[in-house]
């Protein structure tokens, strides 16, 4: 029960008058309320951004992004509304829905967050990500499929570097 209470307190936060449902804004933005809740409290102050769409030259699937300044450093925060896991996350909060789509969402924050403070490197934003799934008891199918994920971006990372000529020849 300790997973669910975050939600619980949200929906006992909201106005008896409007229903979440009837203003799609606020159900997007509550929506991230109750991913960033299970995150914790660090990334409150990180600039995150809700967007209705992806952007240009996005590779399918994508549920988040940071953007970055020209030294470097994270600008902000982007995720995306529309992705499947912000819509079941979504879904979550309007009914009985799986509360693995909120936790899906707050990974994909951690993710984002690692990347605005250690710079662009996959590898390591996608192993915050699958630490924080595991650290929060999320289902063997969500640790796996982040797995699967990291390994083809580091799949395509010793493609490019063997392409490029700079593999690296160690014995393993």
């Amino acid at each position: 029960m300790r997973t669910l209470a975050p939600l619980l307190v949200l929906a006992l936060a909201l106005p008896c008058s409007a229903r979440v449902s009837d203003n799609p804004d606020l159900l997007e933005r509550q929506t991230l309320e109750a991913a960033i809740l299970l995150v914790g409290p660090g990334i409150v102050k990180l600039p995150i951004e809700l967007t209705p769409s992806a952007p240009p030259g996005a590779t399918p699937g994508v549920e988040g992004w940071t953007s970055f300044r020209a030294d470097g450093q994270g600008e902000r925060i982007f995720v995306y509304t529309g992705s499947p896991v912000f819509r079941c996350a979504e879904w979550t909060l309007q009914g009985p829905g799986s509360h693995e789509c909120v936790l899906r969402l707050a990974s994909v924050i951690v993710h984002e967050a690692w990347h605005f403070t250690n710079g662009r490197e996959e590898l390591g934003a996608y192993g915050a990500q699958m630490l924080f799934l595991m650290a929060n008891h999320a289902s063997n199918a969500q640790i796996a499929s982040v797995q699967i994920a990291r390994n083809r971006v580091a799949a395509s990372a010793r493609t490019a570097a063997k392409t490029a000529g700079t593999s690296d020849s160690r014995p393993r």
